[in-house]
């Protein structure tokens, strides 16, 4: 928990450098308890939940443990402490964020530019015009099909964890993911579909409800942690939230976490009897 607050701040200071930061989560905990400590934490970076060491490649023999890979994908530190130096040298060797250890070509630099830049239409469409021409050298060409591929590689994720978001009613990441993909690939053909997915949310009341509803949960969260409240003030201001928001899929997981508080009361209060 202690190393939460420091990978923010690596996160926010050099995630436009090339930085990637993976949290692999190996505690045992239920999903709920994980997610918890995400918000609590305000954690910044995306969390791998289940993970396989096949071969054995990754020292996990403590527990926090840093693991820094670098452009060449092999892992340079393994560790707890010590190693800044290692990844402030790693991430010199970044000459393009987003593109690991791709060679550009000097024709490529502005499309690699709006690549690190986010701008993945606009680096997408200077490469296929580089792709396109017969008189490009064989390196141009070589770093404008690697760059393509990168963007459409991006474009995937990114549709990928909107699909996927909405399939698990988590409409707040659908709504900013759709979004950020009609901000970040104007012009990409595949990406067509964005602007009116935008609107067809916007226009949706269901999803507009979700939505409301996911800032709701968040405010009580927050006022309640801020005040220190007991067991009994959570589950009245959730009751609330349940009736208010019943038609949301919040509805499910506030009377779950409701069931968790009664229950715990209740065992709190049979304790206190039993040591009497």
């Amino acid at each position: 928990m202690g190393q939460l607050p420091h990978m923010n701040e690596l996160y926010e200071k050099y995630s436009a450098k090339g930085l990637h930061i993976i949290g692999l989560y190996s505690q045992g905990e239920a999903i709920d308890e994980i997610a918890k400590v995400v918000k609590e934490k305000n954690i910044k970076y995306p969390q791998a939940l289940s993970w396989l060491d096949e071969d054995n490649a990754w020292d996990n023999s403590s527990v926090p443990r840093v693991w820094i890979v670098g452009v060449d994908g092999k892992i340079k530190f393994s560790g707890v402490k010590g190693y800044e130096k290692i990844l402030e040298s790693e991430l010199a060797k970044v000459k393009h964020p987003g593109l690991g250890d791709i060679e550009v070509a000097a024709e490529l630099k502005e499309a690699a530019a709006a690549f690190g830049a986010r701008e993945y239409g606009k680096a997408w469409k200077l490469a296929d015009a580089v792709a396109s021409n017969s008189e490009a050298s064989d390196a141009a060409q070589d770093s404008a099909a690697k760059i393509k591929a990168c963007v459409d590689e991006r474009f995937r994720v990114l549709r990928n964890k909107a699909e996927v978001a909405e399939v698990e009613n988590d409409w707040r990441l659908v709504v900013t993911t759709w979004r950020a993909i009609a901000e970040r690939f104007t012009g990409y053909e595949d990406a067509a579909e964005a602007l009116e997915k935008c609107e067809k949310l916007k226009a949706d009341k269901k999803v507009q409800l979700e939505l409301e509803a996911a800032t709701a949960i968040r405010v009580i969260d927050r006022e309640l942690n801020d005040k220190g409240a007991g067991l009994e003030e959570w589950i009245k201001r959730y009751k609330e939230f349940a009736t208010k928001y019943k038609e949301t899929s919040w509805n499910e997981k506030v009377n779950a976490a409701i069931e968790r508080m009664q229950q715990e009361l209740k065992d709190a209060e049979e304790a206190g009897k039993g040591g009497k």
